[in-house]
Formats: C-alpha cells, structure tokens, sequence
C-alpha cells in the first residue's frame, strides 16, 4: 500500500512541472472590474482604438451607446446614439472613429417616396459632442423592396473618405454603383456613377477601398461565359479572373488590369493598400479549377498602373498539408485525391489579414472557415409538424505565411484548432492577432487537452465547459509554432470573443471576455 502511495506521489509530483508550464510567460493580463450586461450595457464591437483609448457599442435597453475606454479599462463615457431623428426611425450604418471627431453614419429608407438616403453626424472625439447639423451624404431611388445599399470606407492616411452606394439590382443589367468620395471635413471631392463593364451575372465585386490621394479600387472576380467555362472547367482551370478596376476623379474611364499568374488558380485574394499608397495583394492558389488549395501567393502592384511588379509562390508540400491529421483524416483525404487523379490539396481557407512588418515585410493569415445550414423536421403525436432551422459555423486551423521585406515568401506555419458552433455567428470563434518584431501571437478559445498536440494527434473541439481555455499560439521568426495556456488554472472560467480583439501599441491587445457570469475587457501585454 505505502508503494502505491509513492507511486502516486510520484506521479503527481513528476506532473507539476509540466503544468507549471502550461501558463504562458511570454504575456501578462491585465483585467478591469467585473460587468453586468444588464447594469453596464452589452458589448457589440469596436469601431475604433488608438494607443490610449478603445471606442466601442454596447447595447442597453434596446439602445445602442458609444462607450470609450481608457487603457486602464476605465469608461471614459458612454453616449446614446439617438437613432430616431425628427420623428424618422434610422438605422446605423458605421461608426468611425478620426483623430479629434467620431462620425456617426446612419440611413433612413421613405418607404412613400422610395427614397434610401444616408446622413453623417459629426460629434467631438474628447466628449461626445454634436459638432454642426447633420448632414446628407448619398441619395439612391429604391425600388419597392430594393432599397440598394452604402459602405463606407476611409482611407489608410484617414484623409479620404469613401461612400460607395449598391444601386438596386437590374435583372439582366450590368451591377450599378455611385462612389462619393469627400475629404476628412465631409467636403465633396468627387462623385460618378458607375456602370461595371461587366454584365451582373458576369462580375462579383469583392473588395472596394479609397487610396490616399482619392482614387476608388475595386477588386472583383470576372466569370466566364457559360460555354466558356464549360471549356474551362474540361481543361481543369479557372473559370474566373480577378480584375482590379481603378476610378480617378478625372472621369476618364476605369483602369481595368487583371490579375493572371500562369498556371495558379488564385482564390481569395486580399488587398492592402500602405500609408504611402504602395499596394500588396495575397491568398491562396491551387492547382486545379476548383476551390482546393495548394499553396499561396504574395504579389505587389505598381501604384499607378496597377500591374504586378513582383509575385512569390510557396506550394504547401503533403506533409504541412496533412499535419496535424489523424491517420483516418489523412487516409480520407488522400483516398479522395487518387479518386480524382489529383495531389493532396486543403479545403475552404479563406485568406483574413494582410499585416504589414515594421522592417518591410508582412505577415498573410488564413483559416478554414465553413458555414451551411441545416433544417429538420419533427412530427408531434397530434399530426403536426416543427420544422428547425440551424446556422453552423466552422473555424478551424490557421495558416501564417511569412514575406521578407524583398516580397519573397519565407515560411508557412499551420496552427491547428477545431471550432464548431450553432446560431451564434461564431462569435466565440476564429482568432485574434499581435505581430511584435518576430512573433506572431494568435489567441483564440480551445480545448486544454490541445496544448501539447504533436503531428499526427487528433485535434480536440472546444467546447464550452470545465476543459476550455484560451490559447496563446507562438509562431517565432523561424516559423516555429508552440501554445500555451493565456491564464493560470484558476481564472481559466474566461473565454474571450477573438474576433473583437485589436491590437494597440507594439505589443498589447485589447480583449474582451465573458468571465463567469458577468464580462471582462483586459488587456494582454507581451513581453
């Protein structure tokens, strides 16, 4: 019996090290008091930061305020945003947060007289306070229950400010859009309507951005025609092109420059414009006409013509494809592959963030995102019939992709996660990002049984109960990955909503977290 004891002893003693380890060292958090949604107001996202002060909404009584906090986690003050004005109920738009005044932007769409218009409201960064009349920035003709649709964008240097206005759908028409672009004071600058020269079913617009001087690039998929495609399709290649239209305020015609790489079928590119109006694109190609993945790419274009001046490839190679697969995943995997006569490919990566490096480089972040929708039906004894609808959401590994400051790409490292959730828009789901010097950190909920996977094991769900926690992954200069746990043992009850994280400074991430039955916002401080 006393062998046992010591046994046991033993065990438990040769254990402590290994979770000792287990708390990161490389952070430190820093909470603020405990919240009441009820009392405090309900967190909705962050519309803004700057080294010293994050600006969010929170929702209060079916209203919606605008809350700034210091670093501290102090509330700085929390405002309504009177959404009836003279009488007319509008609907918020955007909120945008620029140096010295917060423009609150909102829509009211006159049912009788067709009409969607979209108003801006200036108020005082330092107290809230109304600066001048509202003022009405875009004008659309609705139609019936096509209203259209506004965005707004703003500019890297924040001097430009773009109104892009979605016009009602033509059936069989080409896509229409208006682009209004008006300086930091609101002052107009220009204005055109825009006809694509492409018809609607034949072009996908997919990103829109305002550059520094006040030129409009947009970003679409440019789709072959049916038999076209068919032909593509046969010859396993692409059956779209991505173009890059560039609008100047001259009204000359739109710039129209594809992007083609020999032998890549690019997918999910993403575009990053610099302060100084140098322009990165990058995401993920394959090899053959469909969504699969094999690699990805890195490209830069020339801010003027808009063509590719440098481009860098990286083919992911069988084993990062399939590490961190069990041996029934990658048996599955490659049982698919030969059936279609391919290589081994990754499915449903979508490329998130472009992040600029201090010394000239960047970081590119993917994930494999899924989203469908289930409906089950269910009879009652009494003949009657409850039909279910339920939203899936799916966040699983993330990809980093390292680019030197020449443009070449150096390294790619995966960091595996299983992330499954219902009816919640995934929003305890996907990840939150720091890049200091030459790490990358990601911080995202998990299973604590995941902290010391190696290739080849099989990765946990988070679920959420006793086992979670939140996960700093390392990816350091060499590509190298390690995780650990962000909080000790006993304070492992948080769970954070990672895509509300946002970097401030160097080094530190605000967050935000539910903490047992009230919530938290901390920040993290990496050392």
């Amino acid at each position: 019996m006393i062998q046992r004891h010591l046994f046991w002893a033993f065990l438990v003693l040769l254990n402590l090290p290994l979770q000792a380890q287990t708390k990161t060292e490389r952070a430190t958090v820093e909470w603020g008091p405990e919240m009441n949604d009820s009392k405090d107001g309900a967190f909705d996202m962050v519309v803004g930061y700057t080294d010293d002060f994050v600006y969010m909404l929170v929702w209060q009584k079916k209203e919606r305020f605008l809350r700034k906090m210091d670093a501290s986690h102090r509330i700085v003050y929390q405002k309504l945003l009177p959404m009836e004005i003279d009488k007319d109920d509008h609907a918020l738009e955007t909120v945008q947060v620029l140096d010295d005044r917060i423009l609150v932007f909102s829509s009211y769409f006159d049912k009788k007289a067709d009409i969607n218009t979209l108003f801006v409201r200036s108020f005082s960064e330092a107290g809230f306070a109304p600066m001048g009349r509202m003022q009405r920035v875009a004008v659309m003709a609705a139609e019936g229950r096509r209203a259209g649709s506004f965005s707004v964008r703003i500019s890297p240097d924040e001097r430009m400010i773009l109104v892009d206005q979605q016009l009602p759908y033509e059936k069989e028409g080409r896509e229409r859009f208006k682009l209004s672009v008006f300086d930091r004071d609101l002052t107009p600058m220009w204005e055109r309507s825009v006809d694509l020269p492409y018809l609607d079913s034949e072009f996908a617009v997919v990103e829109t951005r305002v550059t520094n001087d006040g030129a409009v690039i947009m970003i679409g998929n440019k789709y072959a025609e049916k038999r076209a495609a068919k032909e593509l399709r046969k010859d396993g290649k692409a059956t779209y092109t991505y173009h890059v239209l560039t609008y100047q305020n001259d009204g000359s015609e739109p710039e129209d420059n594809p992007i083609e790489i020999a032998d890549k079928f690019l997918q999910d590119l993403t575009l990053n414009i610099g302060d100084e109006g140098d322009i990165l694109c990058g995401g993920f190609y394959g090899k053959k006409g469909s969504f699969a993945v094999s690699g990805t790419f890195f490209l830069k274009l020339d801010q003027n013509t808009k063509q590719v001046t440098h481009s860098s490839f990286k083919e992911f190679d069988a084993d990062f494809i399939t590490q961190y697969m069990t041996e029934k995943e990658e048996a599955k995997a490659s049982k698919r592959a030969d059936k279609k006569g391919e290589e081994i490919e990754l499915y449903n990566y979508e490329l998130r963030d472009i992040v600029r490096r201090t010394d000239g480089g960047a970081v590119m972040v993917g994930e494999q995102y899924r989203f469908y929708v289930t409906t089950t039906t269910t009879s009652s004894p009494n003949g009657g019939t409850t039909t279910t609808t339920t939203y899936h959401y799916i966040y699983n590994d993330i990809i980093v992709v390292n680019v030197d400051p020449s443009g070449e790409i150096e390294w790619a490292a995966k960091v595996p996660k299983r992330q499954h959730s219902t009816n919640d828009g995934g929003r305890y789901s996907s990840y939150a990002m720091v890049v200091k010097e030459d790490n990358i950190y990601l911080l995202f909920n998990d299973s604590g049984k995941n902290l010391f996977l190696t290739p080849g094991d099989k990765v946990e769900p988070f679920r959420y109960g006793k086992d979670m926690l939140i996960t700093l992954a390392t990816i350091n200069g060499d590509g190298k990955v390690s995780r650990e746990a962000l909080l000790a043992m006993e304070k492992r009850e948080a769970m954070t909503r990672p895509k509300a994280g946002v970097q401030i400074g160097d080094d530190r991430l605000f967050i935000y977290a539910n903490w047992r039955k009230d919530h938290q916002y901390g920040t993290v401080t990496f050392r």
